[in-house]
């Protein structure tokens, strides 16, 4: 009997336990629309406008947020790191968000993404405030040639013309691979608000993350729209290893000291693991 009690005491006091994991592992209400392309969409209402423009339906306002994991992401990790970043007060704003996954190769030769229909959600959709692009690593690529494509349709083009804010988190340029429509090009220029070209340095190791050169090129190309943010960590990553301080645009405290991890840093956030929100894009006006 003794031993019925101990049990039926154990299994009541895991109860609580195992109610919070499932709720944590539940996360927010994610709409698929495709097995790489997934949106959220705040439901209140008191965060949206409520005046459409011309030619539009429905609510208007608030920040579309569209994240662009890098080479081999999957889809629901990297709305594990959407929900961190929904979660944190930089993003209070943020009416609805976008979730790819990342590029099945490192240079996305494939264009698998599902850009063309992204874009024509966007187009029927309400209006809002403005885009906020985040894309980390190879989600570069497809980040540019969204924009490109944005930038190439009359209507959404004109709505977002200087509303259009990108970071860019330690990825590429785009320039010179195949197709030449992986890297910005001049209409895309013109929806630039705060164009951020991010790479980390670890004051204790003194090391650059894998593409600092590549981020600083960057925003040298194109002084006009792009700023260099380098942010200074103490990462816990170890000397020299730049591949490990390349998830800490997504993760503050990387999960492999020697190199990423990519699910555990996109999908394991804790107080000694905190989602890095410090380039975050804010507007001019705050």
């Amino acid at each position: 009997m003794k031993g019925i009690r101990r049990l039926t005491g154990l299994l009541l006091a895991l109860v609580p336990a195992l109610a919070g994991l499932a709720q944590a592992d539940e996360g927010l209400a994610w709409q698929q629309q495709t097995d790489r392309w997934s949106v959220w969409q705040r439901l209140d209402k008191e965060a949206l406008g409520e005046t459409p423009q011309e030619g539009q339906t429905g609510e208007q306002g608030g920040a579309l947020l569209v994240l662009f994991p890098g080479y081999s992401v999957q889809r629901s990790w990297a709305e594990r790191w959407a929900e961190q970043l929904i979660a944190s007060p930089v993003a209070g704003e943020v009416t609805e968000t976008w979730v790819f996954a990342g590029p099945k190769s490192v240079f996305y030769e494939n264009r698998e993404l599902p850009i063309t229909a992204s874009l024509e959600r966007l187009q029927q959709s309400r209006a809002f405030d403005r885009v906020i692009v985040v894309a980390h690593s190879s989600g570069s690529f497809p980040a540019h040639l969204w924009i490109n494509q944005l930038a190439s349709r009359a209507q959404l083009g004109e709505r977002y013309r200087g509303r259009v804010d990108y970071a860019n988190l330690d990825g590429g340029s785009g320039k010179g691979l195949e197709g030449g429509d992986l890297a910005l090009g001049h209409a895309a220029l013109a929806l630039a608000g705060q164009w951020l070209s991010v790479s980390v340095h670890d004051r204790v190791t003194g090391s650059f993350s894998a593409n600092h050169d590549a981020m600083i090129g960057l925003a040298k190309a194109l002084p006009e729209v792009f700023t260099h943010r380098l942010l200074e960590v103490d990462s816990g990553c170890a000397a020299n290893a730049g591949w490990c301080l390349h998830d800490v645009p997504i993760n503050g405290r990387p999960h492999d000291q020697a190199t990423f991890d990519l699910e555990r840093d996109y999908t394991v956030f804790t107080s000694a693991h905190p989602v890095t929100t410090d380039w975050w894009p804010v507007p001019e006006s705050e």
